[in-house]
């Protein structure tokens, strides 16, 4: 008998956990036959390149000045930050490879947990999560490698339910309420800022028009949390989003493809991985609305609304690209992500009570051909496993240990990118780089894509000044043109992992050298050298260069491999000095007759600031965010006589 005293509890177990169990297990299912091919902690490809070790995200996103593209201190995304906190058991890109492969699992039980306030029967939640995990612009997302569609889809359920809650009754806990929402804002921030600016629309607007019966200085409490402690948790990647808004429209991977109408009905952003099987979607939220129509739909109607905003401005406004390229619009993932999960709340409402269940069978139907379109389209696409394409061993081996630059040749219309030290990593196609590097990287690119004699040994010549130890060619490239019209600037050496061509520049060079009289007034009037006679690579490393000269003859430039930007400071012997620019766009100063010191260095001061307010935010959040046990007020005991 005693063994049977718990059978209704356990039987009321099962039954709670079976609907999110059966979500879970349904897409874990369907997402690992579908990346068959991909399964593996090292995916890579598409919009996605390789996140590195957790020391090195971890020295990237605290890094006051960054080696790419010439050198920036701009400062790096916060979502570098992210990666090295959840990273830290199976290194940042595992973690990332295991949201790309477990992301229709992870935004399902996001989604069925998000709306476990809603009246409406846990299967029927169940469904509808289901449909959410399978969304098109979702699909599209891990297939081209876009961890910041990705990260929306898996985040967007929480983040629009603690709003919710913010703007109907924060109640009793509501600091701890507040926080939480902060928290989950401030890591949609931290991929997608359009995302950020949708959610922080939607709050205002429902703070301003909705009302509650909660107390107003309350609710305003909780809503000033909500938009000022993200901010502060990202910092300072916002002070960036604000110099270069593009990185707005165009997210963390970049432009989008083209798209059609009927694609951005069916929730298809464009390109590989997705079939416009949103129509379903539509459909569904159009015939739930007009069976059991109520203001219960107005919520999903309003978050519809807000997708439809941001899809106009994302398609409609077309920017350059942060690292350069043709004008383009951006992504419509997230805005479809966001216009779906408006739609399944519409379907929900209709939904409510006892009413769910003649809604199963549409439900189930929905789920079915959401599903066709990801088992047809979503094993497309340029995700990988196997990593990024990488250097020879001694040829990496070689960039790490002197610190030079490898030049990577984008293909098609995507642009060069320059990395010292390594090969390219995630975060470094976020940083924000000076005005005119994008024009001469391109122009770099060009002159080595389509080899003519004179403007491609003017461009191997700048690479190497600049730093560069390394050419990367595209894929399917003949690096034989180049190599016989180099002469003595450059040789092929072995390939990259994945068969792109390879060139080692010969000249002299290194992160510092010093440059002789004749070659500096090559420096100071041209954009290329013609002559290196006399270049002698220093032993200093940057952004920080302490180096002692011997006496020589007057005319001597020390050049950095450093891009001239605002913040720069020179001193010789302790004196401030004026910097020059080398070659138009380098670091560079005039070395005196006399053996002296020279010192160049890029303070860091306000990012260090910024720094501390986001620790201290961070302290906040983690102490508001614990919940508290509310002691519950005790009766009052009868007087004694």
């Amino acid at each position: 008998m005693p063994d049977n005293v718990n059978v209704p509890d356990r039987i009321s177990t099962v039954a709670r956990i079976a609907p999110v169990a059966g979500v879970f297990v349904v897409l874990a299912a369907l997402g690992l036959s579908v990346n068959a091919g991909r399964l593996g902690f090292d995916l890579a490809g598409g919009r996605l390149l390789e996140a590195g070790s957790l020391s090195e995200v971890w020295s990237a996103y605290l890094a006051g000045w960054h080696a790419v593209d010439g050198g920036t201190a701009s400062a790096a995304p916060a979502a570098l930050a992210v990666l090295g906190i959840f990273g830290a058991v199976f290194t940042p890109h595992g973690f990332v490879s295991l949201l790309m492969i477990a992301d229709a699992p992870l935004a399902g039980v996001s989604a069925f947990f998000a709306t476990r306030r809603l009246p409406v029967q846990p299967w029927v939640r169940a469904v509808i999560a289901a449909a959410y995990g399978l969304l098109p612009a979702a699909t599209a997302g891990v297939a081209q490698g876009r961890l910041d569609v990705v990260a929306v889809h898996i985040l967007l359920p929480p983040v629009i339910a603690g709003i919710a809650g913010v703007l109907s009754d924060p109640g009793q806990r509501w600091l701890h309420s507040s926080s939480l929402c902060a928290l989950g804002l401030a890591l949609l921030g931290a991929f997608s800022p359009l995302a950020h600016l949708l959610a922080l629309a939607g709050l205002v607007i429902g703070f301003v028009v909705l009302p509650s019966p909660a107390p107003l200085l309350k609710r305003a409490a909780s809503v000033v949390i909500v938009v000022l402690v993200p901010l502060a948790l990202l910092m300072p990647w916002p002070t960036v989003l604000v110099n270069h808004p593009e990185l707005v429209l165009h997210g963390l991977s970049g432009p989008g493809d083209p798209v059609t109408a009927v694609d951005l009905a069916g929730l298809d952003p464009g390109g590989a991985g997705a079939w416009p099987v949103g129509l379903a979607v539509l459909l569904a939220a159009v015939i739930a609305f007009a069976v059991r129509p109520g203001r219960a739909a107005g919520a999903g109607l309003a978050v519809v609304v807000l997708g439809v905003a941001g899809l106009l401005v994302v398609r409609l406004v077309a920017v350059t690209p942060l690292q350069g390229g043709p004008v383009s619009p951006g992504f419509a993932g997230v805005p479809l992500l966001v216009i779906g999960a408006g739609l399944l709340w519409i379907v929900l409402s209709a939904c409510r009570g006892a009413a769910g269940k003649p809604f199963l069978a549409g439900g189930a139907a929905l789920v079915v051909a959401l599903a066709v379109g990801v088992v047809v389209a979503g094993s497309g696409g340029p995700l990988h496993s196997g990593g990024g394409p990488a250097l020879a061993a001694d040829q990496a081996d070689e960039l790490a240990r002197t610190g030079r630059s490898v030049l990577v040749l984008g293909t098609g219309p995507a642009p060069a990118l320059q990395t010292g030290g390594r090969m390219p990593r995630f975060g470094d196609e976020q940083l924000a780089v000076s005005a005119a590097t994008p024009g001469r990287l391109a122009g770099w690119q060009d002159a080595l894509v389509n080899p003519e004699a004179q403007r491609t040994r003017a461009a191997l010549s700048g690479a190497a000044a600049s730093g560069a130890l390394f050419v990367v060619l595209p894929a399917g490239a003949d690096p034989r043109p180049i190599v016989t019209m180099a002469g003595d600037l450059a040789s092929s050496v072995a390939p990259t992992s994945d068969g792109r061509p390879v060139l080692r520049l010969l000249e002299p060079g290194g992160q510092v050298v010093l440059i002789p009289p004749g070659v500096a007034r090559q420096a100071v009037t041209s954009q290329a050298p013609t002559s290196t006679l006399g270049v002698t690579p220093v032993d200093a490393e940057l952004p920080d260069v302490r180096v002692r000269v011997s006496e020589g003859v007057p005319g001597r430039l020390l050049v950095l491999a450093a891009e001239h930007e605002d913040g720069w400071r020179a001193q010789v012997d302790g004196k401030p000095v004026p910097i020059v620019p080398a070659w138009g766009h380098q670091v560079a100063v005039a070395v005196p007759t006399t053996q002296a010191e020279v010192t160049l260095e890029h303070p860091s001061t306000l990012r260090d600031v910024l720094l501390l307010v986001q620790i201290a935010a961070a302290l906040f959040t983690l102490l508001t965010a614990v919940p508290t046990r509310l002691r519950e007020p005790r009766p009052l005991e009868p007087a004694r006589a």
